[in-house]
């Protein structure tokens, strides 16, 4: 349940990306099924002329991560919007980490999610990355 709620979760996103897609696409897309992402993510649809849209934001909580004080930590994030930041920082410290290119990281500093402040420390991510705590699968939780 919890896999079907994440990939409906992607294709909320990607119909946000290109309005064009239908449900059924970015289901498919996504792996899931309409179905599964009405029952799941119910909030971030509209009904609009008998086709389902993505609304242009959500209320929804989302179970992710963001690195902080030197570690991953599990927070509990609130709406699409929030969401949306935390997963630019995390292509953010990707880009970093890839190229050394820091200019992105800039735009996190001072600033938190969930009340956890990001991770932003070229250093501290150098170091979270050596000791492969950057290898997550997905900024998203799984819950049970």
């Amino acid at each position: 349940a919890q896999q079907q709620r994440t990939r409906s979760l992607r294709a909320i996103s990607a119909m946000r990306e290109n309005p064009r897609l239908t449900i059924e696409e970015a289901a498919d897309l996504e792996g899931t099924t309409p179905e599964a992402m009405k029952w799941h993510v119910d909030q971030a649809l509209t009904k609009k002329g008998g086709k389902w849209q993505a609304a242009k934001a959500d209320r929804l909580l989302r179970p992710m991560f963001v690195n902080s004080g030197g570690q991953v930590v599990a927070v509990d994030v609130r709406g699409s919007r929030k969401a949306s930041e935390l997963s630019r920082y995390h292509s953010a410290v990707r880009r970093y980490l890839a190229t050394g290119d820091e200019s992105q990281l800039i735009d996190f500093e001072g600033k938190k999610v969930a009340g956890v402040p990001y991770e932003t420390s070229p250093a501290a991510l150098e170091e979270m990355a050596r000791r492969n705590q950057l290898d997550i699968e997905s900024i998203y939780q799984a819950v049970a």
